[in-house]
């Protein structure tokens, strides 16, 4: 049976996988993505040709007044992609209702190829342990979001003043369904239960981390959410490290989420920015809390236990 660990030494290895092409691997680590993005776009197509054709039965002589008037048009585009702006959270909220499934299906398909193939995997946490997941995912939402408003990083980023608006524009219900429980799962499936996950069977966890965790940034199109996303990212792939189980990230994704839009709803932010020493203060208590939950879930045994031999194969490994 292979494992990922040598025995007796604890240094971990990589479990031997037959070579692949460059297509088909590039298709493993970047077919999840593409197809969250190919149905987000699809998503996306549908709901503006429902919104075009609903808008022209009501509209109908206001667009044929402007047919010939190409600055209107323009104009009349723009309205028209500012309305559908509102519903941004929707639209992804209901994408990522499809898309769960779609990766649920290759996610579990992998897992059933490592057990054909006899691979170990890491132990999965007690439940009890989670404790730190959620705590530490509220410690860094917190601090990392007064380190971007003490350093201005948004000033410089149009792009995520544009996408917090047009997200959290949404009601609370809607948000909390799709931005708290659906977009955090679908991501986590892509990001981490996907992309870093078959990553990691080839290469060490640091590696596999970097070029998840990189692409989860980029994939959030603005400096500010790079830079957060990029962070987060390193944290969510060593939870799923240390844990065995993509829940792990999920819980994590999820309570960072929560605490995004609760403290956006109740204008949280707004009351830390009014002192600087309350945000501060808030700051350095929530990197403590980050730093102390850090150091309980890096004390996680996780590598695998492995089989003890039997009787016999002691008695003939002693002759």
């Amino acid at each position: 049976m292979q494992n990922d660990y040598e025995r007796g030494t604890g240094e971990q290895r990589m479990p031997s996988y037959p070579p692949e092409s460059y297509g088909k691997r590039f298709w493993r680590l970047w077919g999840p993505l593409i197809i969250k993005w190919g149905i987000s776009f699809a998503v996306s197509l549908v709901v503006i040709v429902l919104y075009l054709l609903a808008y022209s039965s009501m509209h109908y002589d206001e667009i044929a007044g402007i047919a010939d008037n190409q600055e209107a048009m323009l104009n009349f585009s723009m309205s028209i992609s500012e309305e559908i702006m509102k519903y941004a959270t929707q639209i992804e909220g209901i994408a990522a209702l499809i898309t769960i499934p779609i990766l649920l299906f290759f996610f579990y398909k992998d897992r059933k190829a490592e057990q054909v193939k006899g691979i170990m995997t890491n132990k999965k946490a007690p439940f009890w342990k989670y404790g730190a997941v959620i705590a530490i995912s509220a410690a860094m939402c917190v601090a990392l979001n007064n380190l971007i408003i003490i350093s201005n990083l948004a000033s410089i980023s149009d792009g995520y003043e544009e996408t917090s608006t047009a997200l959290y524009s949404a009601p609370l219900e809607m948000q909390l369904l799709c931005l708290v429980v659906l977009i955090p799962i679908c991501e986590e499936l892509v990001f981490r239960g996907l992309m870093f996950k078959r990553m990691r069977e080839r290469s060490g966890f640091l590696y596999a981390a970097v070029y998840s965790a990189l692409v989860f940034g980029l994939f959030h199109g603005n400096i500010v959410q790079m830079v957060y996303g990029f962070i987060l990212g390193m944290l969510l792939a060593y939870m799923y490290e240390k844990y065995g189980s993509v829940k792990a990230p999920i819980v994590g994704h999820m309570v960072m989420n929560l605490f995004s839009v609760l403290a956006t709803e109740y204008r949280f932010y707004e009351w830390m920015i009014k002192d600087f020493m309350r945000i501060g203060s808030v700051t350095v208590v929530c990197a403590a809390v980050a730093a102390t939950m850090f150091v309980l879930i890096q004390r996680i045994d996780e590598k695998p236990e492995f089989p003890k031999p039997t009787d016999e194969k002691e008695n003939l490994a002693a002759m």
